[in-house]
């Protein structure tokens, strides 16, 4: 079955007081999610006229907030080995991982069997093209080798991710770089939803979702960015954040048959999409790395990342999270129209 991309159209007529009180009309547009049939909603009208919502960034204000907030942080320099939680003996024999510029311990505050954050003791503050695919090495790495040091102790906690608050605007409570993984013997609502959606395509076709995906999005040409090694990476028809981002892992299905390869090339693409980012003066972001069940081997599922935009710093800050996200729709609004983003980050690609 060919994968289809569709979308519905509706009418919203008003008297314009900006045009006299004519009769004005906007196209909202609603696009269906090829997998889940989850809806996303734009509206046309205003994004071809050219309506932006963003702010140049501030520079200074942005290395006043960092300096600022060097004071008294708990994961700067010595500071994070004397001031953050250690692991049990049978998990982490030296209580906390270190995989080069990056240091792994417990969230004292944890929401899963296993909750922990993972930070850069030597660097308070990542911008965005700061976040090399060296970092990121280290980052994947000191993640997976926490996955599987757990599953091999603990093979209840099949279910993990590990993801970032980039600033306040994306949830952080601290300036300092840092993100969090979690392990637990609960499947996430979201990546569940994916893999059943994924099993049942599978059941159904005799292929892979995503391996029909991407053979679709790369005819089209209209969303798709490219590869680095055996990654590839696209913008989503019907996203589910502003400039949304995803990185698919082929010919893998969970975090346990991660290997140096796939952790370089996922850090060589996340690195290209953080620049794009800081090329369009983003300030903040949402990312979570995903799998399937550690230790089963689907043919259906592939692992991967999501990366959306968040809004700007004080004093400019607003939250994107009205009513209608968090309890009508689930979805932010006002995107730009994934192909347009699309078009802006396939330059950072195309040397793949």
């Amino acid at each position: 079955m060919a994968i289809t991309f569709e979308k519905f159209q509706e009418e919203c007529k008003f008297y314009n007081p900006m045009k006299n009180f004519e009769l004005d009309t906007n196209i909202i547009e609603y696009r269906l999610d090829p997998l889940t049939k989850e809806s996303t909603y734009f509206n046309i009208t205003a994004l071809e006229s050219g309506l932006k919502w963003s702010i140049k960034i501030d520079e200074e204000e942005l290395l006043q907030t960092v300096e600022k907030s060097r004071e008294g942080c708990f994961m700067c320099g010595d500071a994070v080995r004397s001031m953050t939680p250690r692991y049990l003996e049978n998990i982490l024999p030296e209580g906390r991982l270190t995989v080069g510029q990056a240091i792994l311990f417990p969230n004292i505050f944890g929401l899963a069997r296993y909750s922990a954050v993972l930070t850069y003791p030597n660097n308070h503050f990542f911008s965005l093209d700061e976040y090399t695919p060296e970092v990121l090495i280290d980052t994947f790495t000191c993640a997976l080798e926490f996955i599987k040091r757990v599953y091999k102790e603990d093979k209840e906690a099949k279910y993990a991710a590990f993801g970032c608050n980039y600033l306040f605007p994306a949830g952080s409570s601290t300036v300092h770089s840092h993100f969090h993984l979690f392990m637990t013997a609960f499947p996430f609502d979201h990546i569940k939803g994916l893999a059943s959606k994924s099993e049942q395509y599978f059941h159904d076709n005799s292929n892979s979702y995503w391996s029909h995906l991407l053979e679709t999005e790369k005819k089209e040409g209209e969303r798709y960015l490219g590869t680095v090694g055996n990654t590839h990476w696209l913008v989503p028809y019907a996203p589910s954040g502003v400039k949304e981002v995803q990185g698919l892992v082929e010919g893998k299905s969970n975090f346990i048959e991660f290997e140096e390869e796939d952790i370089r090339n996922l850090s060589e693409g996340l690195s290209r999409v953080l620049k794009y980012y800081r090329s369009q003066g983003v300030t903040s972001f949402n990312l979570i790395t995903y799998s399937g069940s550690l230790g089963e081997k689907q043919e259906y599922f592939w692992p991967g990342l999501k990366i959306v935009t968040r809004g700007y710093l004080p004093p400019y800050y607003t939250s994107d999270i009205t009513w209608r996200q968090k309890l009508l729709f689930r979805k932010e609004e006002w995107f730009d129209l994934p192909e347009t983003v699309a078009s802006q980050a396939r330059e950072f690609f195309v040397s793949t």
